[in-house]
């Protein structure tokens, strides 16, 4: 039962100080290890400006022949080039605090400092609102996700360059119904069977896949599958349960489990190719504050800010599972 406090009860505890404890405990903001894996890998790559990103790309070959003596060769000639554009992103979180409130946060009185608590949750709103991007598709402002890179389906248009007429700029794909535990091959595992072709269909082209990105109901399936018979065993005289890992690794791929991740997807980015742009002057940096008195508020005002695009360039060379039950 919530308590009140009334003005009997106030009469007695005002004599004593409340025991507080200092920190403040984070109650909202999950956990966002899509964007800390590419972030905490190295996989971005930090720009100085410039309006767009562009990059080079190889997208056709010519024709190699045979021949002897005085045959006639090919001599048409080859323009193997396009180039891909990505736009710029900017995201924005506001950091507020009345000049009352400031003067009140301050001296022994002050439990903890609410103005930097207040940066450290602008922090997480964009943290937030990124990883939640880089698992979507692209709509409004917002920057290029997994679900735009690395498409459910044939045909998209990426960076300007349309998969459709330039096939060399598709992505991999796996879009059988499974279900991850169910055995349809004797003690092969439906889902164990799906990414392996996934990692075969990216492997072929040259792809290397180091992390899949998953649904905490997949990861869980996949947990589950390798703890059953046939890939693990317990020793009763000294049962202490499953060990390892929470998500072991899927040969050397690294297995995240995000709750932003669309439900059945499984994604595999060959990060050497799919990376995090992130702009140097809007490297999840605060603006100075500034004064809101023009608007006839005593109060201080800054943001913190990213200038981010997810990009690829190499699209074939990832992949994706689009229809993997979990658990």
């Amino acid at each position: 039962m919530a308590q009140t406090t009334s003005e009997v009860w106030d009469s007695h505890w005002s004599a004593t100080q409340r025991s507080v404890k200092k920190e403040v405990v984070d109650n909202f903001f999950e956990d966002y290890p899509t964007l800390e894996m590419h972030r905490r890998k190295g996989l971005r790559m930090s720009s100085k400006g410039g309006k767009e990103i562009e990059v080079k790309l190889q997208t056709s070959g010519g024709t190699a022949e045979s021949f002897d003596k005085y045959d006639v060769l090919n001599k048409s000639p080859v323009d193997p080039f396009e180039s891909a554009f990505y736009k710029r992103r900017y995201y924005a979180a506001p950091v507020i605090l009345s000049d009352t409130e400031h003067w009140e946060n301050s001296g022994p009185e002050r439990i903890f400092d609410e103005l930097e608590h207040l940066g450290s949750n602008a922090m997480n709103t964009i943290l937030k609102a990124i990883n939640e991007d880089i698992l979507s598709a692209q709509s409004g402002k917002n920057m290029l996700g997994y679900q735009d890179i690395i498409a459910d389906a044939a045909g998209a248009t990426v960076g300007g360059i349309s998969s459709s007429t330039t096939t060399a700029w598709e992505s991999q794909r796996f879009t059988t119904s499974t279900t991850f535990t169910t055995q349809t091959v004797t003690n092969i595992f439906d889902g164990i069977a799906a990414w392996n072709e996934v990692l075969d269909k990216c492997r072929i082209q040259g792809g290397v896949i180091k992390q899949i990105i998953t649904t905490y109901s997949v990861g869980r399936a996949y947990r589950e599958a390798i703890s059953s018979q046939g890939y693990a065993r317990t020793e009763l005289d000294n049962a202490k349960g499953p060990g390892g890992n929470m998500l072991p690794p899927f040969y050397a791929a690294e297995v995240i489990a995000d709750n932003d991740c669309p439900s059945l997807h499984s994604y595999f980015p060959d990060t050497r190719h799919t990376k995090l742009d992130v702009l140097s002057q809007a490297n999840f940096r605060k603006t100075p504050f500034s004064s809101l008195q023009s608007n006839g508020q005593l109060a201080q005002l800054a943001y913190i800010v990213a200038g981010v695009q997810l990009f690829t360039d190499n699209r074939r060379r990832n992949g994706v599972a689009t229809a993997i039950t979990g658990s």
